[in-house]
């Protein structure tokens, strides 16, 4: 970003840049929560459109500049040169602003590869969750809500550097390796198009002492990139761009009122004292992050190739309880500092964004009782045919959420002696009236009617058991469900706000209980 002394300092105030972190700074002033979350892509589009057309030049990559002491003189790629008060190196991790000043570095690899894509998918928990991490052993996956019915998400796996993909490869390798994950995963990489998927190599740079010399600054990933797992990256640079407007406003405001010539080197410096231990201090936890992300181990025994075999007797990994209390008592306190700038312009208000300030008084009930927060799911239920050889005999089954209406599952297609809405299953295991499901306070439960061949139930902890006669069971998303034990009726419950893409369920129409 190259500042010419023809458009001056209001020029650079008037951008799309300043404009959104002013407005943002208005929120605050009237006490309202100020983070937001929004897809990179939509932002970029943003700020180019408040800049204008005239302003940015595309494929004009900087490969040298020259501080003149008065001027700065930018280089470009295909030999055009122009002259500015300062030069500002926003150009990312591969900074060629940072070569020239600071001569090459390496970039540290953090040992994963990423796959990022945007989805039109609608969590059925949209109004409770916007932000989701799921743990694994050397993988982990992130999504967030970027609103207009859309999710963002990020897949990393534990790989060397430089892998490719064959053409229209990436789902496909995608659903391979997060294949038996929840349906939370499944459902989004289902429903994100193959063009709609990159991938990345994930590196970082240790943050400089210095950032800057004479005329020239750098800005944002060139000179503190850091790893994607706190969402800090692309807010940080958006933080740098707002106090280098206001050191260079003070310097400015200074120069009217004296009568002196603007100060730019004083107010590099005093933008690079401003921001320099925040930057380091997020960088270290988006490292912690990673550190913590990518070494999760549910049960003991995981990744420790001869001893696995512990995992067997589910026994919680000791790091678990560390975590747990990580989760619950400091990430709170980290986040309202993470997420509270630290601009002086908010003298007078705490330097957060409490998590108290969400919409819902309900977010820490949510946070400690699951149940809860499954009540809180607003799509709709369905019995899906989970995988088997009589898939193509079976329906999806829409549960709607009526409590004075039982469902029947059994051979027959009515049951007149016993009031509900009948599903017929006509197979072998299948009693005549093999169990029932009923709602209750936005949940479902199911009840076995002392069927001959039982209905089992695996949960998302791989655990099967038979479901006791007569007793009713809580159902969760993502349980399978047998009718029997020959595997020929075979459901997993998923809540849905809209239906998954043909190629899960195979186009078949879902069957509607009346």
């Amino acid at each position: 970003m190259l500042l010419r002394r023809s458009c001056g300092l209001g020029a650079l105030l008037g951008t799309g840049l300043t404009a959104l972190l002013m407005e943002s700074l208005a929120l605050a002033e009237r006490g309202l929560p100020v983070t937001r979350v929004i897809s990179r892509m939509t932002l970029q589009q943003i700020l180019a459109r408040a800049v204008g057309d005239d302003v940015i030049l595309n494929a004009s990559n900087v490969v040298d500049f020259v501080d003149n002491g008065s001027t700065v003189t930018v280089i470009l790629e295909n030999g055009q040169k122009y002259d500015g008060d300062l030069l500002v190196g926003a150009d990312g991790i591969w900074s060629k602003v940072r070569k020239v000043l600071f001569g090459h570095s390496e970039a540290s690899y953090s040992g994963y590869t990423c796959y990022t894509g945007i989805a039109d998918f609608v969590p059925p928990d949209i109004e409770t969750v916007g932000y989701r991490v799921f743990l694994g052993h050397k993988q982990y996956f992130v999504s967030s809500d970027v609103g207009a019915g859309k999710m963002q998400w990020y897949a990393f796996h534990k790989e060397p550097p430089g892998g490719t993909d064959v053409p229209n490869g990436k789902k496909e390798r995608l659903l391979k390796i997060f294949g038996g994950w929840c349906d939370n995963v499944i459902d989004l990489l289902l429903a994100t198009d193959e063009e709609a998927i990159l991938r990345r190599d994930i590196y970082d740079r240790i943050p400089v002492f210095s950032w800057g010399k004479g005329r020239v600054t750098l800005l944002g990933d060139s000179v503190h990139a850091m790893q994607p797992n706190m969402g800090q990256g692309g807010c940080m640079a958006i933080e740098d761009g707002f106090q280098l407007a206001l050191e260079l406003e003070k310097a400015w405001t200074k120069s009217v009122e004296s009568g002196t010539p603007l100060d730019v080197f004083s107010a590099l410096k005093s933008y690079e004292e401003a921001r320099r231990i925040r930057v380091a201090i997020i960088y270290g936890m988006a490292r912690m992050a990673a550190i913590m992300a990518s070494t999760y181990r549910p049960y003991l025994g995981v990744g420790l190739g001869p001893l696995s075999f512990l995992t067997k007797l589910r026994i919680p990994h000791p790091g678990r309880v560390g975590g747990r209390f990580f989760i619950k008592i400091a990430m709170p306190l980290m986040l309202s500092w993470v997420l509270g700038g630290n601009s002086e312009k908010l003298e007078g208000r705490p330097l957060c964004c409490r998590l108290s300030d969400k919409a819902s008084d309900d977010l820490q009930r949510w946070f400690e009782d699951d149940d809860a927060l499954e009540r809180a799911l607003g799509g709709e239920w369905y019995l899906f045919p989970a995988g088997n050889e009589n898939n193509e005999l079976l329906q999806p089954i829409h549960l709607p959420k009526d409590a004075q209406t039982p469902y029947l599952i059994g051979k027959k297609h009515s049951h007149a002696d016993i009031p509900g809405t009948s599903i017929a299953l006509p197979l072998p295991q299948v009693d005549e009236l093999h169990a029932r499901i009923t709602c209750k306070d936005n949940a479902f439960y199911l009840t076995d009617m002392q069927s001959q061949h039982g209905t089992w139930i695996s949960d998302n902890e791989g655990r099967q058991y038979r479901a006791p006669p007569n007793f009713p069971v809580k159902l969760r998303p993502s349980d399978i469900i047998e009718f029997g034990s020959d595997k020929k009726a075979v459901f997993r419950v998923k809540v849905l706000n809209t239906l998954p893409p043909p190629t899960q369920n195979e186009g078949r129409q879902v069957l509607q209980p009346v």
